[in-house]
């Protein structure tokens, strides 16, 4: 069984091990490049240097440059700094442009709608892999505002559905494909994060949309092979599954309840002003000429947010080891740089670093999130919220160092050290990235996962609570359902709750109903009946006057079929085609015979069901139509786009009878 398997979680792995390894690489080329191989990076580089900073065997371009002068080493980095930048994200979008438009993105929005039923033809391909497994290292290490770790669904989802070409229980089943892709997507965020049980969180509250017991496990096995793999292959070098290790020596304090509760209503803020910002810089790019020069645009995005990293020293480097120096200790910093972080002598100048450098991410992000690249929004997210945190954790460091251990810092009395500015950057990124994507449990879970800190869950849930409740306040639909939305994917959200007072008869389409009859059909008449509808299927019946259900046929199916028929010879325009099981084979040239391919038990419904019934079937199954019948005559079809186009009607008027009574 390819879902028990554990070969395939170990390709999914193997494909994201080369991004973990080579991303690294990518975003150091941007400083230099190692003595000891142009390949190398730059921490394995100077593994064996008493620091980075006193690392001899890494090469600066400011030092190739040439020139004794430090102005013009500073300024010939710079330039370099901007110019590899600028190249790779370049090269980034050629890659999607050229090979696989779906690569760009997380990817994420794309795989629930996939999950709810909707097909999207070369979204899994093995294209779209390549491209986006290369393309990610490109556009991660070009220093643009964006993180691999979400796309690792995509990659996972695009495996799992090549492996599962191989085995008929999948490619005959598309229920059980979606389960198949439940489980990837659980693999993807475990080897993304080292968290196994935040990705079969992850799965089941924000990805699936059908999510059974048989595959919560399932996707639980496929998780832990998945970390298993990871830490067995180490692709960071640091023999840990956790990738942000945290190891405090000092308890939180009950009083910092406080801070904590204001810090996850400011993730829940910032979380809506980044989804207001780009939703509405991602609606500019579709309408306008922008959108036509993704290359173009990403070159100018690369060139702006190059131009601000380096001149913002929080923002020069990766964004893995922002966060590691911002969830760390004061004293376990290891480079010159990130020991500003702990230095209050000079209070103002941090404190104004930080604000300016969560702003500045915030904003990049939300401009660039969306451009045809591949890219993930969960580090970012973590990043500018780190940031915030890690701010409001120095300033009431200094306040407690004014103050004293009285009033309000009175339980600090017996303690060396009460304060730890880490721990308010864990609980400021879990809110950030709880406003931002409206996760809940899995986001916990992920986090103490991704840090290791058992102790420190209970600040993180309050505020990735406070964070959705304030969010919720705003809307309620997080970055990847605005982006369903902004794109016109067909997706019934399951997490919503409707009551409707109408019926089956009152949604489904009855005047555009076209259909097949049973008997009568030519090669001829067939293939004139695809070229004239759009319809993606078609019901087959008795006869047009009687109307009685025999079964469905898609049109890609029946395509293809009259497609291999015109191919024997033999068979012409005037070659009778019928769905009645049991005909003679296609061997005789007079005859065609479709029962094969014919799903002779489509769902169906009487046409006086209950809408909500209809709708929480759509959910369940990830149907696209049902028939609707009366006394087994076909009445009328119901597709998804029907039941989003009523849902969407119901909403307006909602709006406007609020809008009414208020006045």
């Amino acid at each position: 069984k390819c879902k028990r398997n554990p070969a395939l979680h170990r390709v999914i792995h193997s494909v994201q091990k080369s991004n973990n390894g080579r991303a690294p690489w990518a975003s150091d080329l941007k400083f230099g490049y190692c003595k000891r191989g142009f390949w190398v990076n730059r921490m394995m580089c100077c593994k064996d240097s008493p620091s980075i900073m006193q690392c001899t065997s890494w090469r600066s371009w400011g030092g190739v440059a040439g020139g004794d002068d430090r102005g013009e080493v500073e300024l010939g980095g710079y330039a370099f700094y901007v110019m590899v930048s600028v190249a790779m994200a370049s090269y980034s979008a050629l890659l999607v442009r050229s090979f696989a438009k779906y690569a760009a993105g997380s990817g994420i929005p794309e795989v629930k709608v996939i999950l709810g039923g909707f097909v999207i033809r070369q979204f899994l391909s093995i294209w779209t892999l390549i491209t986006k497994a290369v393309g990610l290292v490109m556009s991660v290490g070009s220093g643009l505002p964006l993180g691999k770790e979400g796309p690792y669904v995509h990659l996972a989802c695009c495996i799992a559905n090549l492996c599962s070409k191989y085995f008929s229980k999948f490619t005959n089943n598309e229920g059980k494909k979606r389960e198949l892709l439940s489980g990837a997507a659980a693999a993807g965020v475990s080897v993304a994060f080292g968290a196994p049980v935040g990705g079969v969180l992850f799965s089941l509250e924000e990805v699936s949309s059908y999510f059974p017991p048989k595959t919560m496990w399932r996707s639980f096995f496929c998780a832990i092979v998945a970390a298993m793999t990871l830490q067995r292959l180490n692709p960071l070098h640091s023999g840990k599954l956790v990738m942000f290790e945290v190891t405090y020596h000092h308890q939180w304090k009950w009083f910092e309840i406080i801070p904590f509760v204001v810090l996850g209503a400011v993730g829940g803020v910032l979380g809506t002003i980044f989804l207001r910002i780009n939703v509405r810089v991602a609606r500019y790019r579709k309408t306008s000429r922008v959108g036509q020069y993704p290359i173009m645009e990403v070159a100018m995005l690369a060139l702006g947010c190059s131009l601000v990293n380096y001149l913002i020293v929080f923002l020069r480097g990766s964004q893995t080891e922002l966060l590691a120096a911002l969830f760390s200790e004061c004293k376990n910093s290891s480079q010159d740089v990130w020991d500003e972080l702990c230095n209050t002598t000079r209070a103002p100048w941090v404190l104004s670093f930080l604000l300016v450098a969560a702003v500045l991410k915030l904003l990049m992000t939300a401009v660039v999130f969306g451009a045809r690249v591949p890219a993930g929004i969960f580090i970012p997210s973590l990043a500018t919220g780190a940031l915030i945190g890690r701010m409001v954790g120095f300033a009431m460091e200094l306040l407690q160092a004014q103050v004293g251990d009285s009033g309000f810092f009175s339980s600090c009395v017996s303690t060396t050290r009460c304060i730890t500015p880490g721990i308010y950057a864990i609980v400021g990124a879990a809110a950030v990235l709880g406003g931002v994507t409206r996760m809940t449990v899995s986001l916990v879970v992920i986090m103490f996962e991704l840090t290791g800190g058992l102790e420190y869950i209970l600040p993180v849930m309050v505020a990735v609570i406070i964070s959705k409740w304030v969010g919720d306040a705003f809307g309620r639909d997080g970055i990847y359902d605005e982006h369903i939305t902004l794109n016109g994917y067909p997706y019934l959200d399951n997490k919503a709750d409707f009551s409707f007072a109408e019926r089956a008869s009152d949604v489904m389409s009855s005047a555009s109903l076209c259909c097949i009859s049973l008997h009568g059909n030519t090669m001829r008449s067939l293939e004139e009946l695809l070229e004239a509808q759009p319809y993606q299927g078609f019901p087959v019946v008795t006869s047009q006057d009687e109307m009685l259900v025999v079964g469905y046929i898609a049109r890609p199916m029946l395509g293809r079929v009259l497609q291999r028929a015109r191919e024997r010879s033999g068979v012409g325009d005037d070659t009778r085609c019928t769905f009645t099981a049991g005909a003679p084979a296609p061997r005789d040239a007079s005859f065609v015979d479709l029962s094969p391919w014919l799903d002779q038990s489509p769902i169906q419904i009487v046409e006086t069901t209950p809408l909500d019934r209809v709708i929480e079937m759509f959910r369940a199954l990830g149907l696209r139509h049902v028939l609707v019948t009366r006394h087994g005559q076909l009445v009328g079809i119901i597709k998804k786009k029907d039941i989003l186009e009523h849902i969407q009607i119901f909403h307006q008027r909602d709006i406007r009878s609020r809008m009414d009574s208020t006045v």
